[in-house]
């Protein structure tokens, strides 16, 4: 007897086949049982987020390392603004003593040879000036005079009314002090005795100085190219009327 293969049978058997080799091959590789999608598809999203927020992270760090840094140097520029400039003190110059109290000085005194221009100490003539300002220059045995008593010397080499007019109106914020009370202006009187005192600033022309303008005080000597206010007032609260700078 011949057994025959049940055609209906065959076909169920390919038909399952089929169906599970198109199921394998439109899914690709099996997926395992409990993995889903979703999962594996929000991974790079989530690593993204990561690196963004330590990427902002560093930024910040370095935004405000730099605000410290740019904090403490702004704050220097403003502490060496603000503070306080060095006195203007000019140049000391050796003393070359106090000629003129000797007798038979006054036979010498128009050959002493100074060794700063205008002056600062040397022979030196019992004269003082007639006014706080000076139209005329002052000579140089005068000068040395009334810096020997403490007075201070401000003198100018140009033609320059505008200047001239601030080195009197700086004087005359010291002077004032010494007029007598309800005078407006000083008398030869007020002039002599604040001389005397070691306590005018004297301000007069005196050509053919290398510089424009000139403070002096005794055995000190500064020179400036302009009416600089602040050095000029400077140099006279340092000297004016400075005991010790007279016993140099």
């Amino acid at each position: 007897m011949f057994w025959r293969r049940s055609p209906g049978r065959s076909k169920m058997s390919d038909s399952n086949n089929l169906k599970q080799s198109r199921s394998t091959s439109a899914g690709g590789r099996a997926k395992p049982a409990g993995s889903g999608g979703s999962t594996q598809q929000n991974r790079p999203v989530r690593r993204r987020s990561a690196a963004v927020w330590v990427t902002l992270g560093a930024l910040a760090l370095l935004a405000f390392a730099g605000w410290i840094v740019f904090g403490r140097q702004h704050g220097a520029a403003i502490s060496q603004t603000s503070a306080t400039p060095a006195p203007f003190t000019g140049v000391a110059v050796p003393s070359q003593g106090h000629q003129g109290h000797g007798v038979g000085d006054l036979k010498r005194y128009a050959h002493f040879h100074y060794s700063t221009d205008p002056p600062t100490s040397g022979f030196h003539r019992e004269i003082f000036t007639n006014n706080f300002t000076e139209t005329k220059p002052i000579p140089k045995y005068v000068q040395v005079h009334l810096l020997e008593h403490g007075n201070v010397l401000v003198q100018y080499s140009c033609m320059c009314p505008e200047t001239i007019k601030t080195l009197v109106r700086i004087a005359g914020e010291f002077d004032s002090r010494l007029i007598s009370p309800g005078s407006t202006t000083a008398s030869l009187s007020d002039v002599r005795n604040a001389e005397e005192q070691g306590l005018a600033v004297i301000v007069a022309p005196y050509y053919g100085m290398q510089k424009p303008i000139a403070v002096s005080a005794w055995a000190r000597l500064g020179t400036l190219a302009d009416a600089d206010e602040a050095k000029i007032v400077s140099f006279i609260n340092s000297y004016l009327h400075n005991a010790d700078n007279l016993n140099r």
